[in-house]
This record gives structure tokens, C-alpha cells and sequence, in this order.
């Protein structure tokens, strides 16, 4: 018997349930339901289309042309550009990645009359992030894309604060309990367990809970000054983890940017878990996930469920996080391949 693969995956899913998470509607009706646009539209296209002054109907159909026309083709290139530079925007400044500036990186040498390491420099921010995708960009444009987006998405960073704030009620409270998100759905509180200090949890929508061990709030030096000149000195989450390379544990600092990126890549995952066991649930068995996407292995015969099976229900809405859009995209095949 011959079998092939059904391969599906989750449509912008961080940035749905990013959007989501602060209740961005500027951002999540980027994905509403469109004529001929199950999934919405393009979110790389639609930031483009507000950092560039567009019209996104425009720039969409300039990105998408198929023909020879030259002067369409010039427009074709100029609208690939821009979707490639509004991409690290909408996936790094969402997680209140700043524009950057050059940084350490690795000690490259020590020098051998001082003894003192010399470092590599490294781009850091959106301008680091970029780079690192293959797109180059100059720090003044990194700044202002950060800058058009947090305009853009208010939303967004007012939702960093609002984590930020959520968590040092609890640290410093006895019982505090704090809810945040959409009707609440986020509910942060602390454990303390002799031996391990105060472990703050965040119990996520699903149910599942993420756990910060040794958590605290300890006072750190921004890197930036006030309107004088003067250093500024904030309050910053710090908790232990383990370090992957060594096993060792250590303290790690956290903000509201990073805890927006753990809610949110923890709601994607437990969204995508939901999603397999459905899929599995309809007569086609996962035999593996690589990020967001899933597969299935069927017979492959025209009496198998097939993609499309899997597609609309990956689309469908999710029970414990109501409003929050979803679409899916997918292709049958012998081979796995990465879209």
C-alpha cells in the first residue's frame, strides 16, 4: 500500500495569539476572513502597507503579479522589498525588541601584552534580528520601524507594561492574584516552596501552567538616562533557569517584552497541541510536527481524509480561547518538505 503525507500548518500563529493576548483589533482584523482570503490578509504586507504609505489592496497585487510586463515586474521587486523589510518588524517588536546598536559579542582573542579579551561587535535589536534573517537594513531604519510599530499596535507595548505590572503586584503582595488577556484568560499568582523561594506561575488559557522558579524583583540600570541625564534604575523580574549548554542553574533577567513572548509562544504551542489530537481524532494518525506545522500519514487513496480535511480544522475556533483567529495552509505529498 502506498501512503502519502498530509502537511499542515498554523497561519502567523504567534502573531494571532500575540494579538490577541493585548487585544490588538488593528492587528487581529489583519487576519479576518476575506473574499478569496480564508486565512485574511498578509501581515508582512499589511505593516509594509503602513510603514510605506500604501494602499495593501495595491501592494498585494504588485507583490503577487505573475506577468512579463516590465514596468509591473519593477513594482514587483519594489513590493518584495518592503514585505521583507516590515517582516523583523512585525515578528521582533512585537517582543519589544529596541532598534539596536552595536554590542559585544564573543571574545574573539585575548591580547597578549594586556591580557584583556577583545570582543567581536555584534548588531543588537530589530537591527541584529534582521541581519540575523539575511536582511540587511540600516539602524536608522530599525529604529523607525520599531517606532511605526508600536504606533501602529498600541496595544502591543501597553501590554508589556501591564504584564510588568501584573508581576511585581504579585511578588510583592501575599496573595495577590492578578488576571490579564481577554476576560481574564491569563491568571498570574506564586507558589512559595521551602527551598526554591517564591515560584510565580502564569496558568496560561488551556489550563497549562508556565513556572518561574526563585522569582524576585531586583532593582537593574536601564540602558538609557532620564531627560538629565541621570541613570535610571528599575525594578526587573529575575528567576533561575537551567542553562542548556552547562546544566547549571542560573539567574536570568526578564520584562514585559520577554513575558509577552513566553505567554505567547506558550498559547501557540498549546494551540497546536489541540489541533494534532483533533487531527488524530479524524482517522489521520501525526507521525511528527516541525514548529507549527503538522503531519499526518494516510493511504493514498481517494478515500483518506486529506488536507483539506486538515486545513479546516486547524481554521476552526478554539474553545478555551474564544476570538482569537485562526487559519491554516497545507499540501499533500510522498516527502516532506519545508513551505
Amino acid at each position: 500500500m502506498n501512503y502519502r503525507f498530509n502537511v499542515c500548518d498554523l497561519n502567523a500563529i504567534e502573531t494571532r495569539c500575540g494579538a490577541w493576548l493585548a487585544g490588538c483589533n488593528s492587528l487581529l482584523d489583519v487576519f479576518q476572513p476575506r473574499p478569496g482570503k480564508p486565512n485574511g490578509n498578509d501581515p508582512y504586507l499589511s505593516f509594509a502597507a503602513k510603514m510605506y504609505g500604501l494602499i495593501y489592496d495595491i501592494l498585494e497585487a504588485q507583490y503577487k503579479y505573475k506577468g512579463k510586463d516590465a514596468a509591473a515586474l519593477a513594482a514587483k521587486k519594489a513590493a518584495k522589498f518592503m514585505r521583507q523589510m516590515a517582516k523583523p518588524g512585525v515578528l521582533g517588536a512585537i517582543y519589544r525588541l529596541g532598534g539596536g546598536e552595536w554590542g559585544p559579542g564573543k571574545a574573539s582573542y585575548t591580547d597578549p601584552e594586556t591580557g584583556q579579551k577583545i570582543y567581536d561587535r555584534v548588531r543588537t535589536g530589530l537591527w541584529g534580528y534582521a541581519y540575523n534573517m539575511g536582511i540587511e537594513m540600516s539602524q536608522e531604519q530599525a529604529h523607525e520601524i520599531v517606532r511605526m510599530f508600536r504606533e501602529a499596535y498600541r496595544e502591543i507595548p501597553q501590554f508589556w507594561l501591564t504584564l510588568e505590572d501584573a508581576v511585581a503586584d504579585v511578588l510583592k503582595g501575599k496573595d495577590t492574584i492578578r488576571r490579564v488577556g481577554p476576560d481574564g484568560c491569563v491568571v498570574i499568582d506564586k507558589l512559595n516552596v521551602e527551598g526554591h523561594g517564591a515560584i510565580m506561575r502564569m496558568r496560561l488559557p488551556s489550563g497549562r501552567c508556565l513556572h518561574y522558579v526563585d522569582a524576585q524583583l531586583k532593582p537593574q540600570k536601564m540602558k538609557w538616562a532620564d531627560r538629565e541625564g541621570n541613570e535610571v534604575w528599575r525594578d526587573n523580574l529575575v528567576y533561575a533557569n537551567q542553562n542548556q549548554t552547562t546544566g547549571r542553574w542560573e539567574h536570568t533577567t526578564s520584562h514585559g517584552g520577554k513575558l509577552f513572548e513566553n505567554l505567547t509562544q506558550a498559547v501557540a504551542r498549546d494551540v497546536l497541541a489541540a489541533k494534532l489530537i483533533d487531527i488524530e481524532e479524524a482517522d489521520m494518525p501525526i507521525v511528527g510536527h516541525v514548529h507549527d506545522e503538522g503531519l499526518s500519514l494516510v493511504p493514498d487513496d481517494p478515500f483518506s481524509p486529506g488536507v483539506e480535511r486538515m486545513v479546516e480544522i486547524m481554521s476552526q475556533p478554539i474553545d478555551w480561547a474564544p476570538g482569537l483567529l485562526l487559519g491554516a495552509d497545507g499540501f499533500e505529498g510522498t516527502f516532506y518538505r519545508k513551505g
